[in-house]
């Protein structure tokens, strides 16, 4: 009897210790994975905060975009006023041109009635030694009259070449503001996640056609303000987009849904 008594307790001995010896390393392995959980964590939170950098940057960028914008419009503007100015100089030039044409064909016709009047008769009421004197008059009147034309006649070429600069220029920079308003309206722009695979860790999004996104574009996924991670693009098939899920970037505790909201994480530059 006493030996099957020593038997049963050598059994309880052995049984208790390896009890002991197997919560002991299960004990090991929960430690480790909380050790690795604590990794991740701390790597999620490095992640978090350089999205958050990347985010200030990228309003930083779109604000110095729209500052530019206005900068251009001023300058639009101020082209357009030059433009005026221009036209309504070659307006002028071109009135004083008209003008100084009818003087000089009065001119003239003056001067072809006196040399038709001293050709029929040499008296009349004009002595013969005026005559030379009058004619020389007319003479030189006709070559200032000339002059003044020319003159007239370069600076509206002159004015003319500066209201077609000022058109190119208006043309150059509305064509140069319809396209930042354009790349401006494309940072803008959302996506939405149409379908969630968690098994093989990708997403199937919808984008709008002014959506600048190519292969080497950076998403982020939002829900509302709030930042939810990062996807990679697989493939892009014109309006949708196969992307992986960047679970390491994951914001704790958010899951990407379908419905979650897409957008650049850095803006198309002009």
């Amino acid at each position: 009897m006493k030996a099957i008594i020593y038997i049963v307790a050598i059994v309880a001995i052995a049984a208790g210790g390896w009890f002991s010896y197997s919560s002991m390393g299960k004990f090991e392995k929960m430690q480790a994975a909380r050790k690795q959980l604590d990794t991740e964590n701390e790597a999620r939170k490095a992640t978090t905060k350089k999205t958050d950098a990347e985010a200030d940057a990228m309003e930083g960028e779109l604000n110095t975009a729209k500052k530019i914008l206005a900068e251009l419009e001023a300058n639009r503007d101020n082209t357009q006023s030059q433009l005026q100015l221009a036209k309504k100089s070659a307006a002028s030039w071109a009135n004083k041109i008209a003008g100084q044409k009818e003087k000089m064909d009065k001119t003239q016709d003056l001067i072809v009635q006196v040399k038709q009047s001293l050709a029929a008769e040499l008296g009349g009421n004009v002595e013969l030694d005026q005559i030379p004197g009058l004619v020389q008059k007319l003479e030189d009147d006709l070559k200032l009259a000339n002059k003044q034309l020319e003159e007239l006649e370069v600076n509206v070429k002159v004015a003319e070449k500066r209201a077609d600069a000022g058109e190119e220029q208006i043309e150059d920079m509305q064509q140069r503001i319809a396209k930042r308003a354009s790349r401006l309206k494309g940072n803008s722009a959302e996506g939405r996640i149409t379908a969630v695979n968690h098994d093989w860790g990708f997403v199937t999004i919808s984008v709008p056609s002014n959506m600048p996104v190519n292969n080497v574009s950076k998403l982020i996924v939002k829900r509302g303000t709030g930042y939810i991670g990062n996807l990679k693009i697989n493939a892009i098939e014109g309006n949708r987009i196969i992307a992986d899920i960047d679970y390491k970037a994951m914001t704790p505790g958010m899951v990407v849904q379908p419905g979650d909201a897409v957008v650049l994480s850095k803006p198309v530059s002009n």
